[in-house]
């Protein structure tokens, strides 16, 4: 068995071809910007960290995100650009790329393995060794997989129609080419600084791909072995991820949704642009700056892409109203819109508030302010905050969020480095929610800035944690502007609760591992049952008031488990929501009926009591038949609520607004539902709280 042979293999196309090397300036610059963010890793990551490794693992990212992928190249070439090569080690002779759950061969080179077993040019390789093609992760997994000894036998399974064939390939030398490695640092030919993995980058690659466009793979690669929440972020990308944070974007502010290619507004955002200049509700968009937009195929991005802008620039738009034969044209002034982090603030029960934050950004404590003292005035007592499938945000958002919920001067979380000391953060201000009962829910979604509050309010015995187990991260990115205007997002901090638990889940296993893990609860048995989940007992901490045991090293573990509910589904369902028929049913169904609801329906809390759907499902069926699915009566009838109660959310959200959805979908929350229930009965929560 082959253990660390390499850590990568040159990625090529069949034909390559020598000619210039890019321009000397781009070399330059990803070479400093580079040796900019190793210097960065060194100074600031949690860790101690080989710079070694890290050298070898952006050669090796790199060549992994490059494809097709091949290993053997011209001996020419490689003599030309002085590029090492060795004969230790073997491959099976193809180019390849994956498609889907088989690998796609692109290129045989005569005279290798494959070409001797007569593998050609479209075949698929489900199969190498006794490992099926979706256990694997990359390119470079393949690559390791593929490569042994030379003249060592490998078993590659191919589809053949509806079967398959295996064929047994002799790992041969090829001649004109040769086997190159590169990465190795126990190999002693291979290149290991990756100025030099640049220059042969620049021969092999001068005319298909840039210097910057192989740095940047490099570069999420690097990160990527470091932990799973390091990260690297392009300028294409910066914009769109830090818009949820910083609370805003610019734009014409309309919610909307593609349908039958077909850009449909579902909601003119209440004081923003389009509303001003008179956009409703179920208008289409016919033309944008004169350009046709209906009919052409358009996808979400080509729509931001065409709406977004600098505040204070102007769009015209043509617009398609009811029955109008003539489009509606507007010049709509861009502005700030702002993204809001709440989504959702009722009264779920007589004297239960609930609030829904769907991030932590720079506004959510002003929207979380705002909701409270509306829900005061409408007799709130007790507070139910929903945090499921929240991924967190901001630090200190999260700090100060709970800075509204504890009183007193309490410690939140503490957060510390390799080369960052310990740095406490607590409570300074009297906060909206110190008194009342108070219930925080969550689940294996609910990450970062979720579990800094689930984790200060349960150590505090201030409330109760209802839901399953979170995702269990504890680690602090710190966000870096490199030279060129791209970020990075290093970690350099564990944080860590009151009780001193860090609940940052193992990451040993790799990134991949690390992700699967949410989703193997499912399988283990942990999302439906309590007790198939089990904590060392180094794990075990006790809150600071009433000493109740609670866990680290994996996610915050609620006081009130509440299993995965998977009653009430069915293969309809999932497909009615999975391929987007439920939500332009909803659209299209409220658009053609609106005035005749806005009449009868002239309060959302009118909706709420006497809407049924029964009289609408015949008009779903039909036109989830017109979209490619079948009618299932017995699928139909085991998720008749969740289908009927799925409906009528969305067709609040598209009558009324989109905050509307979670007043009618959270009948389907079992989590809330027990949280209820725990605030009815109240013996649970006394024993458990604080208060």
């Amino acid at each position: 068995m082959i253990r660390n042979i390499f850590a990568t293999i040159i990625i090529a196309s069949a034909a390559l071809t020598s000619s210039l090397a890019q321009s000397d300036v781009e070399t330059f610059t990803t070479t400093y910007k580079v040796n900019e963010l190793m210097g960065l890793i060194d100074r600031m990551y949690v860790e101690d960290v080989d710079r070694e490794q890290l050298e070898l693992d952006f050669i090796r990212g790199m060549h992994n995100s490059l494809s097709p992928f091949q290993a053997y190249h011209e001996d020419s070439l490689l003599n030309k650009n002085e590029v090492p090569t060795q004969d230790k080690y073997q491959g099976i002779g193809i180019s390849f790329k994956f498609k889907r759950d088989t690998l796609l061969v692109k290129s045989v080179i005569p005279g290798s393995g494959a070409a001797n077993v007569r593998m050609k040019e479209g075949d698929k390789i489900v199969k190498i060794g006794d490992r099926g093609i979706d256990d694997f992760y990359s390119y470079l997994d393949v690559t390791r997989a593929l490569t042994g000894e030379a003249n060592s036998t490998l078993s590659v399974t191919l589809l053949d129609g509806d079967s398959s064939q295996v064929k047994e390939i002799i790992r041969n030398a090829v001649s004109g080419y040769s086997f190159t490695i590169l990465g190795d640092k126990e190999n002693t030919v291979s290149i290991n600084e990756y100025d030099k993995a640049l220059h042969y980058f620049d021969a092999v690659y001068a005319d298909t791909v840039t210097n910057s466009v192989i740095v940047e793979n490099g570069i999420r690669y690097m990160l990527d072995q470091l932990d799973p929440h390091s990260a690297y972020i392009s300028l294409k990308d910066i914009h769109d991820m830090n818009a949820p944070l910083k609370g805003s974007f610019s734009g014409v502010g309309v919610r909307f949704q593609i349908v039958k290619d077909t850009i449909t507004v579902v909601q003119a955002i209440p004081g923003g642009p389009s509303e001003k200049v008179g956009i409703q509700a179920g208008d289409q968009f016919v033309e944008i700056d004169e350009e046709v937009v209906a009919g052409t195929g358009i996808n979400n991005t080509g729509v931001r892409d065409r709406l977004l802008g600098d505040k204070g620039t102007k769009v015209q738009v043509k617009m398609k109203r009811g029955g109008s034969k003539e489009p509606l044209e507007f010049t709509i002034e861009r502005d700030k819109i702002p993204i809001y982090s709440l989504d959702a603030s009722y009264m779920a029960a007589p004297k239960v508030g609930y609030v829904k934050l769907n991030n932590f950004s720079a506004t959510t404590v002003d929207e979380v302010k705002k909701a409270v003292r509306g829900l005061r005035a409408e007799g709130m007592e007790d507070l139910i905050i929903d945090l499921q499938s929240n991924g967190g945000g901001y630090l200190m958002t999260a700090i100060n969020l709970v800075d509204e919920l504890l009183d007193d001067d309490k410690l939140v979380v503490y957060t510390q480095g390799r080369t960052y000391p310990k740095n406490s953060y607590g409570t300074r201000h009297k906060g909206d929610f110190e008194k009342g009962r108070l219930i925080v829910l969550i689940n294996e979604s609910s990450a970062s800035a979720s579990e800094i509050v689930s984790g200060a309010i349960q150590d505090w015995d201030r409330g109760l944690i209802v839901g399953r187990r979170s995702f269990g991260k504890g680690l602090v990115q710190k966000p870096i502007y490199l030279t060129d205007g791209t970020q990075v997002r290093i970690t350099t901090q564990r944080y860590y609760t009151p009780s001193g638990r860090c609940i940052q889940k193992s990451y040993e296993n790799g990134t991949r591992e690390y992700r699967k893990e949410k989703y193997e609860r499912y399988t283990s048995g942990e999302s439906f049952n309590e007790d198939s989940i089990h904590f060392i007992d180094s794990l075990k901490f006790e809150t600071k008031v009433k000493n109740r045991t609670v866990y680290g090293g994996g996610g915050i573990m609620p006081d009130v488990f509440v299993p995965l509910d998977t009653n009430g589904t069915s293969k309809y369902y999932s497909s009615l929501i999975r391929k987007g028929i439920m939500n332009r049913f909803a659209l299209t169904w409220v658009n053609k009926n609106r005035k005749k609801l806005e009449s009868k329906y002239i309060s959302f809390d009118k909706f709420k009591s006497n809407f049924n759907t029964d009289k609408v499902m015949k008009e779903l069926f039909k036109y989830a038949e017109e979209e490619g699915l079948e009618y299932n009566d017995v699928q139909f009838l085991a998720a008749e609520n969740t289908i009927k109660t799925r409906l009528k959310a969305n067709i609040a959200q598209n009558l009324y607004d989109y905050r509307k959805f979670y007043e009618i979908i959270n009948d389907l929350n079992s989590s809330l539902q027990e949280a209820l229930k725990i605030l009815k009965v109240g013996d649970e929560f006394d024993q458990l709280s604080a208060n």
